[in-house]
Formats: C-alpha cells, sequence, structure tokens
C-alpha cells in the first residue's frame, strides 16, 4: 500500500481539499467580520451626526408656549445640516412638492430602518439607547415637516378669509401641532440625556473596534 501511489494521491488530494476548506472557511469569517465592521462605522457616523446636530442647535428647540413656531423653517434646515441629510433641507420650502416630497419620505423611512438595524448590529443596551436616539431624530424631523405644512395653510387661508393670526389657530389646530411638535422636541431631549448619562457612545466605539 505504501507504493501505491494512487492511495497516496488520494490521501494528498483529501489533504489539500480540507486546507482549502479551512481556509475558505477562515474567510468567509473574514469577510464577515469586515462586513459587520463596516456596517457599524457605517450606522454610528451617520448617529454621530445626528448627535451633533442636537449638540448644535438645542438652544434653537426652545419655544414659547402662546405662538406659533413661525422659524420652524431655519431650525430645520439647522437640523439637517451636514452631508447625510443636505438632500432633503430643500423639502421645507417645497413642501409637498415633488421631488422633495418623494425625497423626504425615502430619508425617512431610512432613518426608520437604521435604527432598526443599529438594535441589530450592536450588542446590549448601547444598541437600544443609539437606536432609539436616530427614531426620536427622525420623528422630529418629520414633525417639524408636518408643522410648516401647517404654517403655509394657516398663511394662505388667512390671506383666503381674512382671518387673524389667531383665528387661523385656532380653526386649523396649530396648537395641538404645537404641543406635539414640543413633545417630540422632549423626546429627543430625553433620549439625548440617556445616551449621555449611560455613556453610549463611548460604549459603541469599543464594539465597533475590529478585532
Amino acid at each position: 500500500m505504501l507504493t501505491d501511489w494512487n492511495f497516496w494521491f488520494s490521501v494528498i488530494t483529501a489533504i489539500v481539499a480540507i486546507v482549502a476548506l479551512l481556509q475558505t472557511k477562515q474567510q468567509i469569517a473574514m469577510s464577515n467580520k469586515q462586513h459587520l465592521f463596516d456596517k457599524r462605522v457605517e450606522y454610528y457616523l451617520i448617529a454621530k451626526g445626528f448627535i451633533q446636530l442636537y449638540e448644535n442647535n438645542k438652544t434653537l428647540l426652545i419655544f414659547k408656549d402662546d405662538e406659533p413656531v413661525m422659524e420652524i423653517d431655519f431650525i430645520f434646515a439647522q437640523l439637517t445640516n451636514n452631508t447625510y441629510l443636505e438632500k432633503i433641507t430643500g423639502i421645507i420650502t417645497h413642501p409637498l412638492e415633488q421631488p422633495y416630497h418623494k425625497e423626504f419620505l425615502i430619508k425617512m423611512e431610512t432613518l426608520k430602518e437604521i435604527s432598526t438595524k443599529i438594535k441589530l448590529i450592536f450588542e446590549g443596551k448601547e444598541a437600544v439607547f443609539l437606536g432609539n436616539y436616530v427614531l426620536c431624530y427622525q420623528e422630529l424631523l418629520f414633525k417639524i415637516y408636518q408643522y410648516q405644512i401647517l404654517l403655509e395653510k394657516m398663511d394662505k387661508t388667512s390671506q383666503k378669509f381674512k382671518w387673524t393670526l389667531d383665528k387661523a389657530q385656532e380653526t386649523l389646530g396649530e396648537k395641538q401641532q404645537r404641543e406635539e411638535l414640543q413633545r417630540t422636541i422632549r423626546d429627543l431631549k430625553e433620549a439625548y440625556n440617556a445616551m449621555k448619562k449611560e455613556q453610549i457612545e463611548e460604549k459603541i466605539q469599543k464594539q465597533i473596534k475590529l478585532k
């Protein structure tokens, strides 16, 4: 048997196949790890951008309780002032117009998906805190957009029917929408404060490191 070259050829072939299989498995594992690393970096940077935008503009989110928020378009522009959100900034001056409206809705759905994916690709409570923050930011942008539509409707109907500002507010339910807007602002503030208290950014960064 020791001189049977067919036997040894079969053994060597089997060994080579096993080695190749192990190498392939290792390459797949490395590829999966690299993919996870890339996705974690991508979503963390998006979320970090929203954190920075909030930190830079949170003083703008303090309103008087008894007055319409007439500067809402400026606030929206500031809250979307980064490279990831810049394409939807124009929606605030073109509400319900195409292609602005479509692009805005697509971005809002994308942010919901990112919130969910963050909770899947990161671990522990860090994933929940960060995912919730992204969702709160998305909800605020959407609520601001709805409020801007209301302001434009108030302006048009006031001109058409010669209404006072108080009449337009009461008739079109401005106070209720303003209260909803303030609720989403409180939700975002609470999500932000919770992350800072738990040092979520630092813990997420540790999870990202490629081992």
